[in-house]
C-alpha cells in the first residue's frame, strides 16, 4: 500500500514559516511518519525549501505548478477547445469528483470551468501527493508567474481562483466514491495514466514513485455511475483495451493525440 511507506521530509531552513509548513504536513492524514533531515546527503521524497515544496527522486525535483493546466487555459481562452472539457461537459454551477489526482491539471481546469458557485472534490490515494497538491493550492498566490503577456496573466488569475474551489482528500478512491451520496456531483473523472508513465516523462519521476499503478477496478465505476448525475468520464491511452472493459465509449477526436476520453451517461 502506498500509505504503508514513510513519509522522509527534507527542511532546508529552520525559519518559523518553513517549520510552520513543516508542522502542516506532519498534520495530514497518511504523513504522521515523518522523518526530519537537514544538511546534505541523498535527496529525500519532499523538501520543503525558501523556494518552495518539492517531490524529490535522486537528482530530479518536482515542485507543484500548474504549468500544463495554465498552457491549455490560455488556449481556452484563445478560443481553442480542449477535450478534457469536450469529455466531461461541465458547467458553471456543477459539482466534479476528480478520483485521480495526480499534480491536479485537470482539476484546475474543472475548477476554473464550472466557476464561483461549483466546485470540485479530488481523491488521491497517495497520501503524500494529496498533502504535496493541497500545499500547493494553499500556497498558490506565493508562486510567480511569468505572465510576458495579457492571456497569460488572465489565465493564471483565473487559475489563482479556481485553485480555491478544490477540495483535495486523501485515500482509495473506491473506497472514498462509496461514503458519497448518490446522484451529488454531475461529473465523475478517472484518469489513471501514471502507470504508463514514459521513459520520457523524466518531469514527472518523482510522481510515478508516489502514483497508484493498479488498473481501474469495474466496482469504482459502478460507484461513480451510482454518485454521478450526467457522466462518468476516463482518460487512458489511445487504443486501450481498458475503455471497452470498463463499458466507455470512445469520443471521436484527438487523431494525432496519444490519449482518447470515453464517456458513460447515466
Amino acid at each position: 500500500m502506498l500509505n504503508d511507506k514513510p513519509v522522509l521530509i527534507k527542511i532546508t531552513h529552520s525559519d518559523p514559516e518553513l517549520l510552520k509548513r513543516l508542522a502542516w504536513f506532519q498534520q495530514q492524514p497518511g504523513c504522521n511518519e515523518t522523518i526530519i533531515r537537514s544538511g546534505d546527503g541523498d535527496l529525500p521524497d519532499l523538501t520543503i525549501t525558501r523556494q518552495g515544496v518539492f517531490l524529490t527522486n535522486g537528482a530530479k525535483q518536482l515542485p507543484f505548478h500548474p504549468s500544463m493546466a495554465l498552457i491549455r487555459l490560455m488556449h481556452l481562452l484563445n478560443g481553442r477547445s480542449d477535450r478534457y472539457l469536450e469529455a466531461t461537459q461541465l458547467k458553471a454551477g456543477d459539482t466534479l469528483i476528480d478520483a485521480t489526482l495526480g499534480l491536479g491539471t485537470e482539476a484546475l481546469l474543472g475548477a476554473w470551468a464550472v466557476g464561483d458557485k461549483g466546485s470540485v472534490l479530488a481523491l488521491e490515494q497517495s497520501p503524500i501527493l494529496a498533502a504535496f497538491v493541497q500545499d500547493g493550492l494553499n500556497h498558490f498566490t506565493e508562486i510567480v508567474p511569468d505572465a510576458r503577456n495579457n492571456y497569460k496573466q488572465a489565465a493564471w488569475d483565473a487559475l489563482e481562483r479556481a485553485s480555491r474551489r478544490i477540495e483535495v482528500r486523501w485515500g482509495e478512491h473506491c473506497e472514498s466514491l462509496k461514503r458519497i451520496p448518490s446522484r451529488s456531483a454531475h461529473v465523475v473523472y478517472f484518469d489513471p495514466m501514471f502507470r504508463h508513465t514514459c521513459k520520457q516523462s523524466d518531469s514527472i519521476v518523482p510522481l510515478h514513485r508516489w502514483s497508484d499503478h493498479n488498473p481501474l477496478h469495474h466496482e469504482a465505476v459502478l460507484e461513480a455511475c451510482r454518485i454521478a448525475r450526467n457522466r462518468v468520464v476516463l482518460k487512458e491511452r489511445k487504443d486501450s483495451p481498458e475503455f471497452q472493459r470498463l463499458g466507455f465509449n470512445i469520443l471521436p477526436g484527438g487523431r494525432y493525440s496519444t490519449v482518447d476520453y470515453g464517456v458513460i451517461l447515466v
